[in-house]
């Protein structure tokens, strides 16, 4: 009787969960939420880099080339005149030849990409992963948060509701956390 009880009011809170995605999730809750909510990982793109050359990227801010930022593919990214949904996410990108990864917050578009799976990192973020003579890698990504938690939030539009501030651990110009927990 009580595993009936547990696995229906379990179920009850999970269904609520999903179904209440306009709230944000409490941070206490976040951690249960990930863990029964399956990542979206991203598979079939390289990493390569670019240098910024003290131009501001597509999403408006100037970084230098050790700031751990990305390019999104512009099919990701959208209409490179405009600032993207994406801009402020976070990124963790991993090199499947060498297993290292490295998270990175996107701060520009990649016109040049492969595919809309490939990524174009900043110097310092593609030394992470890679040399500077691989020059391209296989990679996999997905979404995380500003900690570099896994995010359940894999779409490339929506409303950033939780402005959560950055631990420090990546390379921020100040925009802070734009981790997109709920959506319209």
């Amino acid at each position: 009787m009580f595993k009936v009880l547990f696995v229906s009011s379990f179920l009850a809170f999970f269904l609520v969960c999903v179904s209440v995605r306009s709230a944000p999730i409490p941070g206490h809750l976040r951690n249960t939420f990930r863990s029964i909510q399956a990542r979206e990982v991203f598979t079939g793109g390289n990493a390569t880099y670019f240098l910024q050359n003290g131009v501001a990227g597509a999403c408006g801010t100037v970084h230098s080339d050790s700031d751990f930022i990305a390019a999104m593919d512009q099919t990701r990214y959208g209409d490179s005149g405009d600032v993207s949904p994406l801009c402020g996410k976070y990124v963790k990108i991993t090199n499947i030849l060498n297993q290292k990864t490295v998270t990175v917050q996107v701060a520009d578009d990649c016109p040049t990409c492969n595919n809309e799976n490939s990524i174009d990192l900043s110097q310092g973020a593609f030394t992470q992963i890679a040399t500077i003579d691989e020059g391209e890698v296989p990679i996999t990504w997905e979404y995380v948060d500003s900690d570099g938690s896994s995010s359940t939030d894999n779409s490339s539009s929506g409303d950033d509701t939780d402005n959560g501030s950055d631990d420090g651990s990546n390379s921020d110009s100040g925009s802070g956390s734009n981790d997109d927990w709920s959506s319209d």
